[in-house]
């Protein structure tokens, strides 16, 4: 994206009301969290035998959803977690 793609996205920002700002972000974070799940299960296919890959999996979804108590994620839901990188 250059820097004129990048102000035009900014000004639609902008443009936005609160309920659809709100709505927008949701859509982008849920966006992200599936391409991080996407990550951990290309991940796992290539490290786990199927049996254990398929248990991690559904270990995770039990977590985010009895746990966390998120069956769509969301800003709020997630508000002040931080991507950790692995070994900083």
């Amino acid at each position: 994206m250059d820097e004129q793609q990048r102000r035009k996205v900014f000004q639609w920002v902008k443009s936005l009301t609160n309920a659809k700002f709100w709505s927008w972000m949701n859509f982008v974070h849920s966006r992200a969290y599936a391409k991080a799940q996407q990550h951990y299960e290309e991940a796992m296919s290539i490290v786990l035998q199927p049996k254990q890959a398929a248990a991690v999996t559904s270990k995770a979804k039990e977590i985010r959803e009895s746990w966390d108590g998120m069956a769509e994620i969301t800003m709020e839901e997630t508000e002040g977690t931080e991507f950790k990188a692995v070994g900083v």
